[in-house]
């Protein structure tokens, strides 16, 4: 366990409280470097979620540049494991969501996922070999700075980001990246997959819908906002599996929200409605009060 880190997960605003819970158990496992690879399994149980939420909350953290993760393959009996990496403290981000590496020797091998759920970066020596890139789109993660930026939601500037990608042949849609679709599709259709475990449907109203997105948000953007709006966890979304239509209704709503990390829902709607409600009806009795006061002063001069 690293103090120093702990003390970073426990001050950070991530927005979320289930994600700040998740960042505090890698911190618990983490060495003074920030490195640790305990399995979903064990931070579901840790923190009583279930492993899908973890999933996502991870990619989320490594999407705002706290969080590092690569994937290793190739150990001793062929299992792979996640190895994280922490940058809470102002240290450069790592590149990428996530990197896949083929493991050489037994000896050189972390733990897997299956043989050490725990995790602790103190458990063992580690070597690593040959880099990889994961055949999944990748997006630079936002710089510590503007992270730490994010998490008080205050707005950063867009930087633009190029994400590196090999795309797997079987997603549907276009392949080719000079089309003006491309990048928002997969982008969308990778954590659709990511999601759901499936991918999905591509036709021509997939198409034209996507084409309009890019349109509406611009080429430098809309992938960004595609990826993130598979993270949100609203109920009616969720009902409609993050269809393309309902991310096309109010792309710019989710370009604002993926800008300043600040997610808006029916409930928030709400509480912010009657907020203002209970203001207005504040200020409403405060001058009916000034005014009767006044026409008591009138009558007595």
């Amino acid at each position: 366990m690293s103090m120093g880190l702990m003390v970073a997960a426990m001050k950070i605003r991530v927005g979320n409280p289930l994600r700040k819970l998740v960042l505090i158990k890698l911190a618990d496992n983490a060495s003074d470097l920030g490195e640790c690879w305990p399995s979903y399994q064990h931070i579901a149980d840790q923190c009583e979620i279930s492993k899908r939420s973890v999933m996502n909350h991870i990619a989320a953290l490594c999407a705002c540049g706290l969080l590092r993760k690569e994937v290793r393959k190739g150990g001793p009996k062929g299992n792979s494991s996640n190895v994280y990496y922490l940058t809470l403290g102002g240290e450069p981000p790592a590149p990428g969501v996530v990197q896949e590496i083929h493991q050489g020797s037994a000896a050189d091998a972390p733990p897997s996922e299956f043989a050490a759920p725990g995790g602790s970066a103190g458990a063992a020596p580690r070597t690593s070999h040959s880099f990889e890139p994961v055949n999944e789109p990748v997006i630079e993660p936002i710089a510590t700075q503007a992270a730490a930026k994010v998490a008080k939601g205050q707005i950063v500037p867009f930087t633009p980001q190029q994400p590196r990608c090999q795309i797997p042949a079987d997603m549907p849609g276009p392949k080719d990246q000079s089309c003006k679709t491309f990048k928002a599709w997969a982008n969308y259709a990778m954590a659709y997959r990511k999601r759901y475990d499936a991918w999905p449907v591509w036709n021509a109203k997939v198409a034209g819908q996507v084409g309009k997105l890019v349109d509406r948000l611009g080429a430098d953007v809309a992938h960004h906002v595609a990826a993130y709006f598979l993270t949100i966890d609203d109920s009616r979304l969720i009902n409609g599996c993050h269809g393309i239509g309902d991310l096309l209704t109010k792309a710019e709503a989710y370009h604002t929200q993926w800008m300043t990390n600040r997610r808006m829902n029916l409930t928030t709607a709400q509480q912010i409605e009657r907020k203002q409600a209970n203001l207005a009806a504040g200020q409403d009795a405060a001058r009916r009060i000034m005014d009767r006061e006044r026409r008591k002063a009138n009558e007595f001069m």
